[in-house]
């Protein structure tokens, strides 16, 4: 059996997400699967421990019975940064722990998923960078690349970076209008240059979409009514700047929006919540008035409130797109039904 390492060159390229519509298909199939995520990078506090957020939620989801510990055996705190660039001793056992944990976690297993850190060369000055990993664990990687036209620099880097341990690729978030220079030009020059491409994933309103707490977090927004409805998931934003004439026409262009306007436009705060809309975010720190909060309670619809101007607002908003973790189930099981039509499965995982 030979682990599969999915790595790329960049965080939240979609490899947690690729890791559990793996797990969750082979397991389907009557394996038994395995997963590891040798350097944690997401350090959080469980049960008086340090564990890596990510491994801990795979864990959950997978329903694995593996100890953290071992599904996560270097986390990297702070830490562990200051020690390791003071002391070249303090990571010397960095390698034998991990292979000693993944000894472990492979017994009685079929296959074993390996989730990389937030790119290849991370954990380079710990001696544990996915190179050395790879050459300790005998790992195949499998680069999973966010979409660019440009990539292919980037690709061709990894495979001379990564050597005999490079296995192939998945290209994720692909925009429609670049699928087809993608199908013609990039792919055909990956496998002329002897590089397997095991997938291609378009952009998905569903995987890139959010939920009204996750943005609430995000943002340092107060929730002011419906707080109850926090779970639900918002695909497309809209800025209400126009007049109260044109607000409704304009807002039912789009369902599943968040419409981000001032606190003191009640007219376009009325509007928006008569059409399909999850979350009015009211900018600047002016409180809505009685009679749009009660509308929003009657509704369920989330008010949230931030300090941050309209124009601020929307640009932390692009920051968060696509950079939130997939903690959500109806993202995993889009992911799921996206793996299964998009990636040949059997060819990535060596089972054909």
């Amino acid at each position: 059996m030979v682990p599969l390492y999915f790595v790329s060159n960049e965080a939240y390229s979609g490899k947690s997400s690729l890791c559990i519509a793996l797990g969750t298909i082979l397991s389907d199939r009557g394996l038994k699967v395995g997963y590891m995520k040798p350097l944690g990078t997401l350090p959080a506090r469980f049960q008086g421990q340090t564990i890596d957020e990510d491994s801990q939620y795979v864990k959950e989801v997978l329903k694995l019975s593996d100890e953290l510990e071992d599904i996560s055996p270097i986390v990297l705190t702070q830490n562990y940064y200051r020690e390791g660039l003071k002391n070249a001793d303090f990571s010397k056992e960095f390698l034998n722990i991990i292979e000693k944990s993944y000894l472990k976690i492979k017994k009685d297993k079929d296959i074993v998923l390996l989730e990389g850190a937030k790119n290849i060369e991370h954990g380079s000055f710990l001696g544990v960078s996915v190179k050395e990993i790879c050459t300790r664990l005998r790992a195949k990687t499998i680069l999973v690349l966010r979409y660019s036209p440009d990539i292919a620099d980037y690709v061709l880097f990894a495979k001379d970076f990564l050597k005999d341990s490079f296995g192939g690729l998945v290209v994720n978030w692909v925009p429609l209008n670049q699928a087809d220079y993608l199908d013609n030009i990039l792919v055909p020059f990956f496998r002329k240059n002897s590089i397997e491409v095991f997938g291609t994933i378009l952009s998905d309103k569903t995987l890139l979409s959010v939920t009204i707490k996750d943005l609430s977090e995000f943002l340092e927004g107060k929730i002011l009514s419906a707080k109850d409805n926090t779970d639900t998931l918002i695909s497309s934003f809209m800025i209400g700047a126009m007049s109260e004439e044109q607000a409704i026409s304009f807002f039912k262009r789009q369902t599943d929006k968040a419409v981000i306007t001032g606190g003191d436009r009640v007219d376009i705060q009325l509007a928006a919540l008569e059409t399909d809309t999850k979350c009015l975010i009211l900018t600047g720190n002016f409180a809505p008035s009685s009679v749009v909060l009660n509308r929003a309670e009657e509704l369920n619809i989330p008010i949230m409130l931030v300090a941050f101007d309209t124009l601020k607002t929307t640009e932390k908003i692009n920051e968060i797109l696509g950079k939130v973790r997939f903690h959500e189930f109806t993202k995993i099981d889009k992911m799921i039904e996206v793996a299964k039509n998009n990636i040949n499965i059997d060819k990535l995982t060596g089972l054909e």
